[in-house]
């Protein structure tokens, strides 16, 4: 019966690993995209008015305060921001600085991850150095904000989608 241990181990160590294989690989390659006319009017009115309070929060003289005391925090991300205070309002002020300032906030695509819905933003501002800016926000069922990030993408390829907002510790 001895012998027979490593055996066993060696196949329940190999069947589990194709469990977790088949878990992973199985899931979506790609998540759906909403069409933005059919998109829940709440889950736009919400959207837009996170974008615009990121915005105001960066340029601010409470900085990442005015978004904190927002009632559509998550726990998590008031948490976060609490925990992290200084990076927040450096990264929220170095942002600034590097954007400019915002003249359009357009939503271009919405992404459906199930219980949260990834809002995709395009800014326009007077800071012709960045080829793209993207503020993208995560908003989950009860239209609360569960993570936000800006990326940019200069000209010259120095910022390749590059976040800068302090990434969430998950």
């Amino acid at each position: 019966m001895k012998k027979n241990k490593p055996y066993l181990l060696k196949n329940c160590i190999l069947v589990i690993t194709f469990g977790i294989f088949l878990i992973t690989s199985c899931g979506p390659s790609e998540y759906p995209k909403i069409s933005l006319d059919k998109l829940d009017p709440k889950l736009k009115s919400t959207g837009n008015k996170v974008a615009k309070d990121i915005i105001t929060s960066m340029n601010h003289k409470d900085g990442v305060r005015f978004l904190k005391e927002k009632d559509y925090i998550t726990p998590l991300v008031h948490g976060r921001i609490m925990r992290g205070m200084e990076m927040y309002n450096e990264s929220f002020q170095m942002a600034s600085v590097a954007i400019g300032n915002v003249e359009k906030i357009s939503l271009f695509q919405v992404v459906d991850k199930g219980v949260i819905k990834t809002m995709r933003y395009k800014l326009k501002t007077d800071d012709k150095s960045l080829k793209f800016i993207e503020l993208k926000i995560d908003v989950n069922v009860n239209y609360k904000l569960a993570d936000f990030y800006l990326y940019l993408t200069s000209h010259d390829g120095f910022l390749k989608r590059e976040n800068v907002f302090p990434k969430a510790a998950k």
